[in-house]
Order: structure tokens, then sequence, then C-alpha cells
């Protein structure tokens, strides 16, 4: 809570027809303030004579007039500590909204950030619901809701602030809080990365505000943080086959090599996978087995061609009861249970990388895919992808592939 402090001073341009000079009052909050004219006059040596009204012994009109400006100081602090104690929120509260909250001048809301994101996120819930956009999208944007209120109770000592707020310094002073000082597990400080992303994100929320006609302006657009290129592992053949030739003693390591390798052959994020039911398989006239969804993510309709890999996978899950009630393809697991699972498939395998669900739709775009001379507008479509600028990545990981599987024949030619 911001220290008040009510002072007064002469507004020498200010005079009545008695030559007194009017007496104006200043309201601060901090480093702010703002000014209110009190309405009453005194003769200005009078007012210095007085020390400000300070010493006033016998004048029956100055003690009155002392006893006026301390009620309203009075008034001031009761009405600022009303504001404190029906501001659950702490909102920010400003000497100029004090004032006219004191003496019930109208004032303007002016919308604050937390409720520009309340209210994306409000509409995106409804777009959730009607199927237009994936449920993790929008846990995505709930967790930037989270992160701006620790920012803004961290640095600010606020649970909001207003938006004509926001400006250049907010906007870095949040990445350098997301890079240096933000709590993600055990570590303190997030990847450049996940602080681009996040930034990028409340713009798209403000956008939205943009869009809606509740502000006019994006103070994120200036901002200039850029995505760096990161390894993405993905398995050679050598390695895909070693995983799908393992003989494993239990169920649960199976199935979650199975999941993982239809993922392989079909390049389906988690939940692609796992909304995959009976309804989604089919046979064309050719008498060929096709696999149609919608990615949740992007809700791009895509068409893959079950290759024998897969069909295994699928005949051998055919007739599984925990299958055939739930009307799936493959049984479910939870995103989180598999990436432990894939780990000890690892070890169990001897491949030394850190194997994750995701590693899986990368295989396909490399080693199922591009070296298989599969085009890469084909490509991007089974993946999904909006754009084929997305699936130029996995080319560039495939340069470096070859580079270094050349420099091995390079070397057995010297």
């Amino acid at each position: 809570m911001k220290k008040l402090k009510v002072s007064f001073y002469l507004k020498g341009d200010k005079k009545n027809q008695n030559g007194e000079t009017a007496i104006y009052a200043k309201i601060y909050l901090g480093n702010l303030y703002s000014t209110f004219s009190t309405s009453k006059y005194i003769l200005q040596e009078r007012w210095s004579k007085t020390n400000n009204l300070r010493n006033v012994v016998r004048v029956d009109n100055e003690i009155n007039l002392k006893n006026y400006l301390k009620s309203l100081v009075d008034g001031i602090e009761n009405k600022y500590n009303e504001l404190i104690r029906n501001n659950p929120d702490n909102t920010e509260i400003t000497p100029l909204y004090l004032k006219n909250y004191c003496f019930n001048e109208k004032t303007e809301h002016k919308i604050t950030l937390i409720e520009i994101i309340d209210k994306h996120n409000e509409y995106f819930k409804k777009q959730v619901a009607k199927g237009d956009r994936a449920k993790g999208s929008l846990e995505k944007y709930e967790r930037m809701a989270n992160v701006i209120k620790d920012f803004l109770q961290s640095k600010h000592r606020v649970k909001d602030i207003q938006f004509d707020k926001v400006h250049r310094q907010f906007v870095y002073s949040l990445d350098e809080f997301l890079r240096f000082e933000r709590i993600h597990g055990k570590n303190k400080g997030l990847g450049n990365n996940t602080t681009v992303k996040y930034l990028r994100n409340i713009s798209s929320m403000i956008n939205h505000a943009i869009t809606v006609g509740l502000v006019t302006h994006n103070p994120f657009s200036i901002y200039d943080g850029k995505l760096k290129d990161i390894d993405t592992t993905f398995l050679t053949l050598e390695e895909l086959r070693t995983i799908e030739n393992k003989v494993f003693s239990n169920r649960r390591l199976d199935v979650t090599r199975d999941i993982f390798l239809f993922s392989c052959y079909t390049s389906y994020a988690p939940v692609d996978v796992m909304n995959l039911r009976q309804g989604n398989f089919s046979l064309d006239n050719d008498l060929d087995s096709w696999i149609h969804t919608k990615r949740q993510k992007t809700k791009v309709k895509t068409n893959v061609l079950v290759i024998p890999p897969l069909q295994r996978i699928i005949d051998k899950y055919k007739d599984d009861p925990e299958c055939v009630e739930e009307n799936r393809l493959v049984p479910n697991r939870s995103n989180s249970n598999m990436n432990a699972y894939l780990k000890e498939i690892a070890d169990l395998c001897g491949i030394d990388k850190n194997l994750t669900w995701y590693v899986g739709r990368h295989t396909f775009a490399t080693t199922v895919a591009l070296a298989n001379n599969i085009p890469m507008e084909v490509i991007s479509q089974i993946m999904g992808h909006k754009r084929i600028t997305q699936t130029q990545h996995y080319a560039k990981l495939m340069d470096g592939s070859i580079k270094q599987h050349m420099k091995g024949l390079s070397e057995s030619f010297v």
C-alpha cells in the first residue's frame, strides 16, 4: 500500500475580491499527486506568518480554517482506507482516482491488464467448448495469466495494473523477470524460447482486445525477442527398428512402445493419438487402409496411409479389452507417464537419447518421411502444419544428419 500524504499550498493567480489567495491541496500517493481547490482563501502574509496555519493561536477564522483543512485530510485518509478495504485485488489506486472518490466526482473506469487477459480467456473457453480451438492452447493462455499475476505481485506489489500504464519499460521488465527470476520447478529463470513465447502470447491477448474495441494499441508490439533454433531429437532407422523389435516382459512398457511407434509412423502428437477411435480408420477402393482425423491444435484435417508397421499395431489391439471398451485404435495413456516409461525403454534398448513422446513426431518427419523422399508439401499436410516453413525445419535436421554420414563415408575413402 502506497503512503498517503496531503499538503496545502497557495495558488497565487487565484484571488477573491478581498485580496485573499486560494488554498489548494495536493494528494500524494508515492511519487504521483493530484490537486484540487479547497474553496477556501487566506491572505498570503497570514499564510506565511502562521507557517501555513500550523501556528494559529487566537484568530477565530484562522482556527476554523485550520480545523476545516484538518477535517479534509482526515476525510481523505478515511476514504483511502475504505478503498483499500474494498479493493481485495489491490488494483492500483491513483491520486486522481482517490480525489474523485472522495468528492463523488465521476470516475471513468480504465481497463486493466488482468481484465484484458481474463476477457480473452473467457472468449477462448467458448471457442474450446465449441471445438474451434484446442484445450491445450487454452491451458497455455491460463498459464500466461498466472505468470503476469506473479510478475505484478513480485515487481509492482499489486495484483493488477491499469492498461494505460503498460509501456516499453513494463514489457522488458517482464522479459527480464521471466529470464532470471521466474521459478519453474527447481529452476530459477526460464529459457529464451519459453520467455519469447510467453510475451508473444500476451501480445496475442492484447490484439484480441484491440479487435473487440477494448483498447487501441498494443505495447507489446515493440518486443523484439527472437526464438533460437534448438536441437531436435529424432531416431535413426536402426534405433527405430531396435525399439520395434524389442520384446518387453510387461504390458506397461509394451503398450508404451506401441503408442510411441504409432506416433513415429503417423506424426501424431500425443493428444491426436489419444483421440483416435475406430471411426477414424477406413478402407479406400483399392482396399488400402487410412486414418482420417483433425489435428486438435491446428484443426487441420489430415489423412495418413496405414503402412505395415502401423497395421501390425492396429491388428495387435483390435480385440484388446481396453480398446474395445473405449472404442480406441490403441490404448490410452497419460503423456506424463508415457515420457517416464519411454526413458526406461531407451535404457533397455541401449539408446542414448532423451526419448519423449515428441521424438516420435520428429522421427516421422525425418527418418520415416524425408529420408524416403516424400515431398515436403506432402509431409507438411500429413503433419497438420499450416505453413510449410514449419516443416522445413526438419529438412535442416536432415542436412546435419547427411553431413554426419557423409563425413563417415569420407573417412572410409582416405
